[in-house]
């Protein structure tokens, strides 16, 4: 077995990394006796007696040697089974490498709305008497966001991430940096009980839980199973809209307040587009080659991503078509010119899409639709994974299925001859083996979401139980994040001219709030 891990690093650094690695590798797994130092690094014998060496090495970067590029490696001799349980333990803990003072600081510099926010905080600590729970997508921007809760005043001990299982480049690192920093990890799957579990920890902790959601698996279990935890809650964050319909069967009479970055103009204006691009980009590159242009092509959903995605398909010179059960919307897509049906069915019947973006949130294809597809096709979701398309019922359905172990696409096929490819296993696709969308674009909303947490640990009256939707864009608007956001990345900060001084941008910025507040305060 040979597996590596790239990091950068100071070079006085390096040796650490060495040790710090054969700690994890034997917390891991144990040594059947001490590491010997040779002069290629650290010999280990792993349990078994099977030989192994761990090295750190400078990596050649284009032919040159880059000051700061380390590569951590770590290689058995053989015969050494990779599937081997042992040997899984020991390659997970060898990608567990945190991430370092170089790397952290790299991060760190492309969040800076992040950094903003977290500022003022650091002298308030307003989330001294709580206890976050953050979902969250192993992506590095996450590791910041954790690292701001702290200078926020969290304590990391009284800290519980949920960890959305999505096949992240980076999610080993991201999740052994936070275990290094006493953070608890829990998979989102055990969401119910490590809810329940958080929750008894802050009580006994004399804390306020306070969950920073991405999804809705915090306050639906807390709903369903502990109900009695509920009145020691500060609140809870939501970020994306299939969380806030996950809360919908519970009537509008929350017990707790809901700051709905979800719902904001912040969210919905700028980060839909970034989103769709992300969308289109990874389920293209995973269709096999072909000539794409002129071919049938479905979005199922036309709220603010879908609108997006159907008009970047569009672009493309793709023939889209587009359904949505609100007829409002529906209406909307056919007046600006896609192909649209008042059925489902009837688009999969005479549109014949070969490729299908789900974009719901809730559910878009079940075992009645698959029955009416009438070409092999390709399925694309960008939310959850047994959620957009029901795959249990694809499963059940199908008279054979196979998985493509190179790409995770799902190959089904049905009754009628024809088979539907779920890439990604049905997983978003932006997420797939990728790091969805780049830091800069990620710090606007969680900015937000930082923005969130401390508004609801510090009791703002204006967030009683409920979602409180208006009060939610007052405090994004008023704190001037999106004025700063394109001051940093507007057309004159790409010029390289000063933004802060422009009288221009503060004009616009000023009307653009006129504009909102008029919206907010009709008549």
């Amino acid at each position: 077995m040979s597996t590596h891990v790239d990091v950068r690093c100071a070079p006085e650094d390096a040796a650490g990394l060495l040790r710090a690695a054969a700690a994890r590798i034997e917390r891991a797994a144990g040594f059947a006796q001490p590491p010997a130092a040779a002069p290629e690094g650290l010999r280990l014998r792993l349990p078994g007696g099977l030989p192994a060496l761990l090295s750190v090495t400078a990596e050649l970067r284009a032919e040159r040697r880059a000051p700061d590029a380390y590569r951590l490696a770590l290689q058995t001799a053989p015969p050494a089974e990779p599937a081997d349980p042992m040997l899984q333990r020991v390659a997970l803990a060898l990608h567990q490498q945190p991430f370092t003072d170089a790397e952290s600081a790299q991060i760190r510099d492309e969040l800076p709305l992040m950094n903003e926010v977290t500022l003022p905080l650091r002298g308030t600590r307003p989330l001294a008497g709580t206890a976050p729970i953050v979902t969250g997508h192993f992506l590095n921007d996450l590791v910041h966001l954790v690292d701001c809760l702290i200078e926020a005043g969290a304590r990391p001990d009284a800290i519980t991430v949920l960890r959305k299982d999505y096949a992240y480049r980076l999610r080993h690192r991201v999740e052994g940096h936070l275990l290094a920093q006493g953070i608890r990890v829990e998979p989102v799957d055990r969401a119910a009980t490590a809810v329940a579990e958080h929750g008894l920890r802050a009580a006994a902790a004399g804390l306020r839980p306070l969950a920073l959601d991405d999804g809705g698996y915090v306050l639906p279990a807390l709903l369903d199973n502990h109900r009695d935890q509920l009145a020691n809650w500060a609140g809870v964050v939501e970020q994306t809209m299939s969380g806030i319909y996950k809360l919908e069967r519970f009537g509008s009479d929350l017990p707790v307040p809901l700051f709905s970055v979800a719902q904001s103009r912040l969210k919905g204006t700028l980060e839909s587009y970034w989103i769709a691009d992300n969308v289109v980009e990874a389920a293209l590159s995973m269709l096999p080659p072909m000539i794409l242009e002129g071919h049938p092509v479905l979005v199922i959903g036309y709220g603010q991503v879908g609108t997006q995605i159907a008009r970047r398909l569009r672009a493309r010179q793709l023939n889209v078509a587009v359904y949505d059960i609100d007829v409002v919307r529906l209406i909307a897509a056919h007046q600006e010119g896609f192909f649209t049906a008042n059925t489902l069915d009837t688009i999969l019947w005479d549109h014949e899409p070969l490729l299908i973006f789900g974009t719901t949130g809730r559910g878009c294809m079940s075992t009645g639709s698959y029955q009416r597809l009438a070409r092999d096709c390709y399925l694309a979701s960008c939310t959850s994974r047994d959620v957009e398309f029901d795959l249990p019922a694809l499963r059940k359905l199908a008279v054979d299925v196979r998985r493509q172990p190179a790409d995770g696409t799902l190959s089904c096929t049905l009754p009628q001859g024809v088979t539907a490819h779920v890439l990604a296993e049905g997983r978003p696709v932006n997420f797939h083996e990728r790091d969805s969308i780049t830091n800069q674009r990620a710090d606007l909303v969680f900015a937000g979401m930082l923005l969130g947490a401390a508004t609801l640990a510090a009791g703002d009256p204006r967030f009683g139980p409920g979602i409180r939707r208006a009060a939610a864009d007052m405090v994004l608007e008023d704190a001037r994040i999106l004025d700063r956001h394109y001051e940093l990345h507007g057309p004159r900060a790409q010029s390289g001219a000063p933004a802060d001084d422009t009288a221009t941008r503060r004009a616009m910025a000023a009307q653009m709030r006129q504009e909102w507040s008029a919206a907010r305060n009709p008549g």
